[in-house]
């Protein structure tokens, strides 16, 4: 018995790995459930001999419907379209707010959850200026002015943030559980 040239071998290997991908690429596209769906549309031409086959086409689904209100006015819109959108455009922040009455500012110890942007308000309650220091920043309330604001970073779980002023300090401190 005479074994066949190796060339000859490796053909038939690479025609089989041809038609396995070939068999893997051809198969049908799920939906996004894994679902597969194939609907064909039959060409308008006839065959001019029985042995020729008219190329089937797979239809998607988004072709094949369209949606239109029936009173012609326009389709709604997802509420990111919408103006003001699904309000992402102002990142989550929790709210530390101070307020400033008869010489104190108080809380003194505020608890805000870990990671999320902290905005501290500052408020007079009775007119007086009042001030914090929180590092480089400072925010100061009078009786022109009697609310301001500003954003800090989120802190660590056990961190805190530490404002000093003539009225007294205040800590804001990460300890408190998310949620409403």
């Amino acid at each position: 018995m005479v074994a066949p040239p190796r060339c000859h071998t490796a053909r038939r290997r690479v025609a089989a790995l041809a038609i396995a991908a070939a068999a893997l690429l051809g198969g049908g596209c799920g939906d996004d459930e894994g679902r597969v769906r194939q609907e064909t549309v039959e060409s308008a031409t006839t065959p001019t001999t029985p042995t020729e086959t008219t190329p089937a086409r797979t239809v998607p689904e988004r072709e094949r419907t369209l949606t239109t209100p029936a009173d012609g006015a326009t389709p709604p819109r997802a509420p990111e379209e919408e103006p003001g959108g699904a309000g992402d455009e102002q990142p989550a922040s929790s709210q530390a707010l101070l307020t400033g009455r008869a010489g104190r500012i108080g809380p003194v110890r505020v608890r805000v959850p870990p990671f999320i942007a902290i905005r501290v308000e500052l408020r007079s309650d009775d007119g007086r200026p009042y001030a914090l220091r929180f590092g480089k920043r400072v925010i100061m309330v009078d009786a022109d002015t009697p609310s301001v604001s500003t954003t800090f970073d989120g802190l660590r779980p056990g961190r805190r943030l530490k404002g000093s002023g003539k009225s007294g300090g205040v800590v804001i401190e990460a300890s408190a559980e998310p949620g409403p």
